[in-house]
C-alpha cells in the first residue's frame, strides 16, 4: 500500500513538472508594456537565467511572423548583451494603417550579459506637407538648424533612432527638438524613452495637410516667447489699411521694440501679398511670411474706386454723373407750357439733366429764389425727379440725393474696398458702394477721400480701376 502511495506521488509530481515546462514555453505579453523604462535605465540589471531558448508563441488571432513581415509592417530591433553572451527582441510593428490592437511577437533567444542595449529604427514613410513646413520654418528660424540625419538618443543600456523620413525633426526656439509624428505611429514606449532621456523633445502629432492646425501645434511646440492666432493690424484711419495673418509671432521679449515680428500665413485658401504691402509693412517692423504667392488680378472694368476731389458743387456733380456712366447736360432749358393754349411759352432752366431708366433727372444749385423754386415744384408735377441743393450741401450730401434720384440706394460710412475674399489684408474708407444688380454686376466705389500710392497700388492688385478727378 506504502509502495502504491508514493509510486502515485511521484507520477503527480512528474505530471506537474511536464505542465510547468509546457506553460513557460508561450506567454501572452500586452505590447502596451513589452519593455520598462526603469528597466533601460537600470545599470544592474539581471540576467536571464541560463536554460533552453524560450519562444513566444502568438496570441489568438495575431497574424503569424511572415504575415507581420509583409507590406505595410516595420521592423524594431532590440538587442540585449551580457558577459559573452546575447538576447535578442525581435519586434514587428504593424504599419500606420493598421490598427494599434494588433498585438506585437516577440522572440528570446539565449542571453546571460550584465549589460543590456536596446536599438531602435523607424522606417521611412510619406513626407506629407514637410516640404512647405521647412521653408516656412527656415525663414521663421535661422536656415541650417535642421538636423538631416536620423535622431539618435542613447543612454548607458540603449540606443534609439528614427527614420528622419518618417518622422521629421524640427529645431524649436528654445533650442528643444520638435518630432512630427504626423501618422501618429509612434508608441507611448518610444515616446516615454524620448522624453525621459531629453525633456527638449516635443511631439507634434497633427497632419501637415491640415496647415493652419498642424502649424499651430507646432508654433506651440517651439516655445517662442508669444505666438497670437488669427492675428490682425490696422494702420491710417481713413483709408485705414487692415492686415490679418494666421499668426504673429514674438520670437524674444525685445521682437516688438526691434521691430522683428513675424506674420505668418499658412492656410490654404488665403492669398499672398503684393511686393508693395510686404515692403511697407517690413518699414512697420512686420517681417511677413506666406505659404501663397502673390497672384494680383487683371482689371475687367467691373470694378472702379473713383475719387472725387471737386472743390465745387457743380464739379462734384460732373464727377458723379461721369463716375456712374450716366450722361448728363448743363444747362438744359425744360419746357413748362408750349403757348398752344395760354399763347405764352414758360420753360426753365434746369442746372444738370440727365434722363436714366428711373426717369427725368433735373439738378438745380439753389440760389434761394422763390421763383425758381416754384418753377422747380412745377417740373415735379410734370413728372421730373428735381434735386435741389443747399448751399452747404457737400460730398456726402449731394451723393446722396443724385444716388436716390437715379434710384442707387447706396449708405456712406468706413466700407471695405472689395468683399473679403481670403485675401489676408483689405482697405477701407469713407465713400458709397454702389453695386450694379446681377451676380457680376460692377462694383463702384465713390469717395472723396485722397488715394495715396500704397492705396491705389493695393486697389490695382485687386483688379480695380482707380481714378481720380
Amino acid at each position: 500500500m506504502k509502495r502504491y502511495t508514493l509510486r502515485l506521488f511521484l507520477t503527480f509530481c512528474v505530471v506537474i513538472i511536464v505542465i510547468a515546462l509546457a506553460g513557460s514555453e508561450s506567454f501572452a505579453l500586452d505590447p502596451l508594456f513589452e519593455l520598462d523604462t526603469k528597466v533601460l535605465h537600470s545599470k544592474n540589471q539581471k540576467t536571464s537565467q541560463s536554460g533552453p531558448p524560450v519562444s513566444k508563441a502568438p496570441a489568438a488571432g495575431v497574424p503569424n511572423k511572415k504575415q507581420q513581415t509583409g507590406a505595410g509592417s516595420k521592423r524594431l530591433k532590440v538587442k540585449h548583451g551580457s558577459h559573452g553572451k546575447t538576447l535578442r527582441n525581435s519586434l514587428t510593428i504593424a504599419g500606420a494603417k493598421e490598427p494599434s490592437r494588433v498585438k506585437r511577437k516577440l522572440l528570446f533567444k539565449t542571453a546571460s550579459s550584465g549589460m543590456v542595449v536596446h536599438s531602435f529604427h523607424m522606417a521611412a514613410g510619406s513626407d506629407g506637407g514637410i516640404k512647405w513646413t521647412r521653408k516656412v520654418w527656415d525663414r521663421i528660424l535661422l536656415p541650417g538648424r535642421h538636423q538631416n540625419g536620423p535622431l539618435v538618443v542613447q543612454g548607458s543600456n540603449y540606443s534609439l533612432s528614427l527614420d528622419p523620413d518618417r518622422y521629421p525633426v524640427f529645431p524649436a526656439a528654445d533650442g528643444g527638438r520638435i518630432i512630427i509624428d504626423a501618422g501618429m505611429t509612434l508608441s507611448p514606449l518610444i515616446k516615454t524613452i524620448l522624453r525621459e532621456k531629453d525633456p527638449g523633445i516635443r511631439i507634434v502629432s497633427e497632419n501637415p495637410d491640415d496647415r493652419k492646425r498642424f502649424f499651430s501645434s507646432l508654433l506651440k511646440a517651439a516655445k517662442f516667447y508669444s505666438v497670437e492666432e488669427n492675428f490682425s493690424v490696422d494702420f491710417g484711419s481713413d483709408p485705414k489699411l487692415a492686415v490679418s495673418s494666421d499668426f504673429k509671432i514674438e520670437k524674444t521679449p525685445e521682437s516688438l521694440m526691434n521691430n522683428d515680428v513675424v506674420l505668418v500665413n499658412v492656410a490654404g485658401n488665403s492669398r499672398g501679398m503684393p511686393t508693395s504691402l510686404i515692403s511697407f509693412l517690413e518699414k512697420e517692423g512686420f517681417h511677413v511670411i506666406g505659404s501663397a504667392p502673390p497672384i494680383s488680378e487683371a482689371p475687367d472694368g467691373r470694378k472702379m474706386l473713383y475719387r472725387i476731389e471737386g472743390s465745387s458743387q457743380d464739379s462734384i456733380v460732373d464727377d458723379l454723373f461721369s463716375a456712374l456712366s450716366t450722361p448728363c447736360e448743363k444747362n438744359k432749358n425744360l419746357v413748362l407750357d408750349d403757348g398752344a393754349l395760354s399763347g405764352v411759352t414758360l420753360s426753365v432752366r434746369a442746372d444738370r439733366y440727365s434722363e436714366s431708366n428711373n426717369g427725368k433727372i433735373v439738378v438745380s444749385f439753389s440760389e434761394e429764389n422763390p421763383v425758381q423754386y416754384t418753377l422747380l415744384r412745377l417740373l415735379e408735377l410734370k413728372g421730373y425727379r428735381v434735386v435741389m441743393l443747399n448751399p452747404e450741401d457737400d460730398f456726402r450730401e449731394i451723393s446722396e440725393k443724385v444716388l436716390s434720384s437715379l434710384g442707387l440706394p447706396a449708405v456712406y460710412g468706413m466700407q471695405p474696398l472689395w468683399v473679403p475674399d481670403g485675401t489676408p489684408f483689405n482697405v477701407q474708407l469713407s465713400g458709397f458702394v454702389v453695386v450694379g444688380s446681377g451676380r457680376n454686376g460692377m462694383r463702384r466705389f465713390l469717395t472723396n477721400v485722397p488715394i495715396d500710392p500704397l492705396v491705389r497700388a493695393l486697389a490695382q492688385y485687386k483688379g480695380f480701376d482707380v481714378i481720380v478727378k
